[in-house]
């Protein structure tokens, strides 16, 4: 048997060698420099279509190259794709043109197969309802080592009559149905849109509802307190005769007193009279408002006389200020100084009304006050007298 020994540094140069001379086929194996497209359909068109190219060349497994800032002609010559391929390092280079139809549009693609130096040409139609399934068919057949063949007939291919006609029935209720759909969506988003309009008028009815509610409870809740003050300050009110049991009253009054008997020849009648007097009154604990008074008077004028009288008194305290309203009456005893000079009988009624303006110190009207007496012929008087008093 014969032994070929081997140097192993030659072996270690060999490899090293194979390698470096490999590492730029490595680099730019099956990768794709696509071009930006060109054409006459506007620029958004354009962006999706290319963005469209690039989805179905990674999905065929290529890698997209960063592309060449060369430019190229249309139709690019060899020359032109071979710059392009050497400067984005790129195995394939495609550069396509795009001329827009209605429901489709022409596109003319060259591919620059860089390892053979091969460009390839082909002008198809692509449907806008099938653009992604040819496009793909499209690449497949032109973007690898083969290149196009056989396949060129198949893509290039002129539709007959009724597959035309079939296509554009496609085509048709396609765009019938973008149609129908783009008004069911407007419509849903009308629907959505009331909805949502009535959600908000709603929610806006139920805060003005809540809020009038708060203001409703709030002002209850300070009628309830004014209320509640109001009664506190009523029965905290100041009544009559709080001040001291026994009170001092001086009185000036003036009435008018009219005869109702016949009179001696010569004897005056009715006319004015007016009286001062000086009374005492006593409240009693557990009768509040209730006064038995007491006093002495002098009057003049229809007739002079001196009297004595003893009643009653009541006045109630409605308010929190410090009124008072009420009735009283006294009866007594007259002695008249002029004429006959005789004791006759007295009373009188009136209405009250007090004011208490300062702590113990009273101010007191009667208005009107009704009055009889006996001397004489007798006389009915009618009046209103002041009085001020003190308590202790």
């Amino acid at each position: 048997m014969l032994t070929r020994s081997v140097n192993p540094g030659s072996l270690l140069r060999t490899l090293a060698l194979f390698t470096i001379l490999a590492l730029p086929a490595v680099a730019s194996a099956d990768s794709v420099a696509l071009m930006s497209l060109g054409g006459n359909a506007e620029q958004a068109r354009l962006e999706e279509i290319e963005h469209t190219m690039g989805e179905v060349l990674r999905a065929q497994g290529h890698r997209l190259a960063s592309p060449s800032s060369a430019s190229v002609t249309h139709p690019p010559t060899s020359a032109e794709m071979e710059e392009v391929a050497a400067a984005s390092r790129a195995l394939y280079v495609v550069v396509a043109e795009v001329q827009p139809m209605r429901g489709q549009y022409s596109l003319s693609v060259h591919v620059y197969y860089r390892a053979a130096g091969r460009l390839e040409e082909l002008v198809v139609t692509v449907l806008e309802a099938q653009e992604r399934e040819r496009l793909a068919d499209v690449f497949r057949s032109m973007v690898r080592r083969d290149g196009l063949g056989e396949d060129a007939l198949r893509l290039t291919e002129d539709l007959s009559p009724e597959e035309q006609a079939r296509r554009d029935a496609e085509e048709a209720e396609r765009r019938e149905a973008d149609a129908q759909a783009a008004l069911e969506a407007e419509e849903a988003a009308r629907l959505a849109a009331e909805a949502q309009a009535e959600q908000d008028a709603a929610e806006a009815e139920r805060l003005m509802a809540e809020e009038q509610a708060a203001r409703d409870a709030e002002a209850a809740r300070d009628a309830e307190e004014a209320e509640r003050l109001a009664r506190e300050a009523f029965d905290a009110r100041t009544p009559y005769g709080a001040d001291g049991d026994w009170m001092v009253q001086l009185r000036l009054g003036g009435r008018y007193a009219g005869t109702v008997g016949s009179l001696p020849a010569g004897a005056q009648g009715g006319g004015g009279l007016f009286d001062a007097g000086l009374s005492l009154g006593r409240s009693f604990e557990g009768l509040e408002g209730f006064e038995l008074r007491g006093g002495v008077d002098f009057a003049t004028g229809a007739y002079s006389a001196l009297g004595v009288h003893l009643g009653a008194a009541w006045l109630a305290s409605p308010i929190v200020e410090p009124i008072f309203i009420g009735v009283g009456g006294e009866i007594g005893a007259i002695f008249t100084l002029t004429g006959s000079r005789d004791v006759g009988f007295s009373a009188r009624v009136s209405a009250l009304l007090a004011w208490r303006p300062t702590e113990h110190f009273y101010l007191e009207a009667s208005l009107p006050e009704l009055g009889y007496v006996t001397p004489g012929a007798g006389a009915i008087t009618i009046g209103a007298s002041l009085r001020a008093g003190y308590r202790f």
